[in-house]
């Protein structure tokens, strides 16, 4: 019970990560305006991340299945193509929930669930890095749909599987953060970056946050 206090506390002191500007907030001050890349199909000039796959393919084949929860390690978006490493990140002394260190990481929360335990794993990823417009792991994350799969990865390189649910985008001043980083008695897993329009000095507008529950 007291492990359970303590993470209801740190939830707590978190809910103000987003009003904060969680994943802008780290680099806000870095941030300059560019223009949106084009993204074309397969092959085209950009950078892979661009142009995810329909469906997903074959270069991420599954790992044996978690026999038990675990920090991770790892972190596989089937359908964009993405695997990140994952930091272990807590809340700085603004009481914000700390912003992974580089692009192409994620960042998942220990005062939230581990992978394979009741509750909620809380997941955060940028979705641009530099200035605006130049693409980090989540800039396309609004393309997942309800069915699309999530693997988080241990050391052991076991792994369990999470299908996307649902998603959610709301206005930076009215999101419910005690919803997104609650726990229940699933085992749910929550990828949060940011979206909407970029003000200067204010960072991103909206943030975007996909459920997926664990597969059997």
């Amino acid at each position: 019970m007291h492990g359970w206090s303590r993470r209801r506390a740190l939830v707590g002191a978190a809910v103000l990560l987003l009003a904060a500007g969680m994943i802008s907030g780290a680099v806000a001050s870095r941030l300059e305006t560019a223009p949106r890349p084009h993204v074309g199909p397969p092959g085209a000039p950009a950078r892979e991340r661009a142009a995810p796959a329909a469906s997903p393919a074959p270069w991420w084949a599954p790992l044996p299945a978690a026999a038990g929860p675990f920090t991770p390690v790892e972190l596989v978006v089937e359908r964009l193509r993405v695997r990140a490493p994952v930091e272990v990140k807590g809340v700085d002394a603004h009481r914000t929930m700390e912003a992974p260190d580089r692009a192409d990481d994620a960042a998942w929360y220990p005062f939230t669930a581990r992978p394979g335990a009741s509750g909620n794993a809380v997941f955060s990823g940028h979705r641009d890095f530099g200035r605006v417009g130049d693409q980090a792991i989540f800039w396309n994350l609004d393309r997942l749909q309800p069915g699309d799969l999530v693997d988080v990865v241990s050391a052991e390189r076991t792994e369990l599987r999470y299908r996307v649910s649902r998603t959610w985008d709301y206005p930076v001043a009215d999101i419910p953060m005690s919803q997104v980083l609650g726990t229940d008695a699933s085992q749910e897993l929550t990828l949060i970056t940011c979206s909407g329009s970029f003000h200067h000095g204010a960072g991103y507008d909206r943030r975007l946050v996909v459920r997926a529950v664990r597969v059997p």
